[in-house]
């Protein structure tokens, strides 16, 4: 039994990374099953067992990532939040760079499926999630927080969010990454500092 369940963990991750490369080198939407069981080395029958065609694999893969996305993020939205009520902290917490961590580690996955040829889909998913996080915890710490009285709080929400997002998405986005503990300190550093005060024109 251990060894059907490390021989079905092997061809899962093969068929992972035919995926992959697939999506860089074709799109998703030009490739087809055969394309994935010769790249990953399988046999057709091999890959009907696990999913029933390309979307069946790719919305179970998506199903995974986001399931494990949400798990590190139901940890880091509300530190994240409760920093505002400490201006002088630009030092990132071990637990954000943890949850970074874990985008670093699945940054092949998650490039392909956010890269124009992988699913259009995904980041509004991801996007979603964020923002129901973020919402309740905006509800569960309402008392503590003090919200700018002159921004209505469905625009600050989408502040953060865009915020936290369009760094993660960017990085998720580069050949070359910078580490989690890169990332973690300029999306600190972006808590700090105003839009105004990133570009300065000279006179």
């Amino acid at each position: 039994m251990v060894k059907q369940d490390r021989r079905t963990i092997q061809t899962k991750a093969q068929i992972t990374d035919a995926l992959i490369q697939l999506i860089h080198e074709k799109g998703f939407n030009n490739l087809n099953v055969t394309d994935l069981t010769r790249a990953a080395g399988i046999g057709r029958g091999t890959f009907y067992i696990h999913y029933l065609d390309k979307f069946d694999l790719l919305n179970k893969i998506e199903a995974q990532l986001m399931d494990e996305i949400q798990q590190v993020l139901n940890n880091v939205i509300p530190e994240e939040l409760s920093v505002h009520s400490n201006a002088d902290s630009e030092v990132p917490s071990e637990l954000l760079i943890k949850t970074l961590d874990y985008f670093y580690q699945n940054s092949k996955l998650l490039s392909a499926l956010l890269s124009p040829d992988g699913d259009p889909y995904l980041i509004d998913k991801i996007k979603e999630m964020f923002r129901n996080l973020i919402k309740e915890s905006f509800h569960a710490s309402s008392d503590d927080i003090e919200f700018n009285p002159n921004i209505p709080r469905d625009y600050i929400m989408e502040i953060i969010l865009d915020r936290l997002m369009s760094i993660v998405v960017y990085w998720m986005s580069k050949e070359d990454l910078e580490s989690p503990e890169e990332i973690a300190k300029i999306i600190k550093l972006t808590q700090h500092v105003s839009p105004n005060e990133l570009v300065h024109i000279k006179k």
